[in-house]
């Protein structure tokens, strides 16, 4: 069974270049996202020449106080891969009106480019980030991977007409709400992702990536009543070309 990580941050384990060439060996894709486009320079540096890894160029919500448009800008013809991006309008979190700028400045640089995938970083937000995809014109000429979707099911329907994707972990796929809502993504616009490691600076262990994915895709599995090796398998190739 090929898999596919459609979520994870590299650049917050201190070994990652080993779990990148053991991605490789395994034949396990990575879409590895960063929080800022000078982790993206980084995880480009230590993932150099792997083609099992695709690295995103991300702005992070949490880390906007500090967001260098004009890098991103400079960056973003580099690399088709972006994230992770997007809003998060927590209560605990703070600059929703920095964020909103930023978000709205990336989506509209992404649109233009065009033929970019994005992974979006979603809280309490689903519907401003589904308004900012759609006035800019994302949704029409990128492809917008809702990471860990956690909006209303009024959202998620509104993100299925858009034709939004859907990366999916087994945390998530564990919640009652999550249980209810991914029977009705369709299912040829399904990922796994792992959102992994739990914290940054550390060395990592990918054999708990690879736990991870199966996990998610077996909860995912029952909770649908349908096998879904295949159809993930052609939802990456989809995705990536």
């Amino acid at each position: 069974m090929a898999l596919h990580d459609a979520h994870i941050h590299l650049d917050f384990m201190s070994n990652a270049r080993e779990v990148a060439l053991e991605a490789r060996n395994r034949e396990v894709q990575l879409f590895a996202n960063s929080v800022t486009p000078t982790g993206f320079m980084r995880t480009m540096e230590l993932a150099d020449r792997l083609d099992s890894v695709r690295i995103g160029l991300g702005q992070h919500p949490w880390w906007v106080a500090e967001a260098n448009l004009s890098l991103f800008d400079e960056l973003l013809p580099t690399t088709r891969w972006v994230g992770e991006v997007g809003l998060d309008l927590s209560p605990r979190r703070s600059h929703h009106k920095r964020q909103r700028e930023v978000f709205f400045h990336i989506a509209k640089r992404c649109a233009s480019a065009g033929n970019k995938v994005l992974s979006i970083h979603s809280v309490r937000a689903a519907n401003e980030v589904l308004t900012i995809l759609e006035d800019t014109g994302c949704t029409r000429s990128c492809k917008c991977v809702f990471h860990w979707f956690s909006g209303s099911t009024e959202d998620l329907w509104r993100a299925i007409r858009a034709g939004c994707w859907f990366s999916v972990n087994q945390m998530q796929a564990g919640t009652r709400r999550a249980k209810e809502q991914l029977k009705l993504i369709p299912a040829n616009r399904l990922l796994l992702e792992t959102d992994l490691p739990p914290g940054e600076g550390k060395p990592f262990d990918f054999c708990e990536i690879e736990r991870s994915l199966m996990h998610a895709q077996t909860l995912l599995e029952h909770i649908r009543s349908e096998t879904l090796t295949t159809q993930l398998e052609k939802n990456w190739t989809e995705l990536a070309s």
